[in-house]
C-alpha cells in the first residue's frame, strides 16, 4: 500500500504526477524524445550532439517522492554493477544493483531479496536535466508494478 505524506512538498507532488503521466504513455521512447525536443527547441539535435550524463551523478541518497523509501548509491563500478542500499526505513537486502547506458540513457536496476521483498525490483532512468530517477517498481508479493520517482535527498 502506498501512503502519501501530508507534508509532501508541492514540487515532489508535481514530479510524481508528471512521472505517472510520462510513464503511462504507450508511445515509443524515441517518439517521446522527439516531441520533447521539438517543443523545447527549434533546433534539431543529432545523435552526435546528445550529451551522455555522467554516471557518477547517480552517487548519493535518493528518496521516493510518494513515501520515505530510500536508495543510497555509493559507487558505480566499470563492470556495470553498483554499490547500493535500500531502506524502508530499515535496511532491505539488495541482491543485485546494476547500471548501464542504453541508447544514450542512463538506467539503473535494483533487485531486492529480503523478508517481504522476494524479488521486488526497481527499473529507473536518470533524468539529468531534473536530477531525478523515475521508472517502475515491481512489488513481488502483490505482483503489481507501480510508476515511481526518486528525488535527490538534500
Amino acid at each position: 500500500m502506498i501512503v502519501m505524506r501530508t507534508n509532501t512538498q508541492p514540487s515532489l507532488l508535481l514530479f510524481a504526477i508528471i512521472a505517472v503521466v510520462v510513464f503511462s504513455c504507450n508511445e515509443p521512447r524515441e517518439k517521446n524524445q522527439e516531441t520533447v525536443s521539438k517543443s523545447t527547441s527549434s533546433e534539431t539535435i543529432s545523435p552526435q550532439q546528445k550529451i551522455i550524463p555522467d554516471k557518477n551523478k547517480l552517487v548519493g541518497e535518493w528518496t521516493r517522492t510518494d513515501a520515505s523509501y530510500q536508495i543510497k548509491i555509493t559507487e558505480l563500478l566499470d563492470d556495470g554493477t553498483m554499490k547500493a542500499g535500500y531502506f524502508n526505513p530499515k535496511s532491505i537486502n539488495v541482491a543485485t544493483a546494476i547500471w548501464a547506458f542504453v541508447d544514450g540513457v542512463l538506467k539503473i536496476s535494483i533487485e531486492l531479496r529480503d523478508e517481504n521483498y522476494p524479488g521486488s525490483n526497481y527499473s529507473l532512468i536518470y533524468y539529468p536535466e531534473r536530477d531525478l530517477l523515475a521508472g517502475k517498481y515491481f512489488q513481488a508479493v502483490e505482483r503489481v508494478t507501480y510508476d515511481v520517482g526518486f528525488a535527490r535527498a538534500k
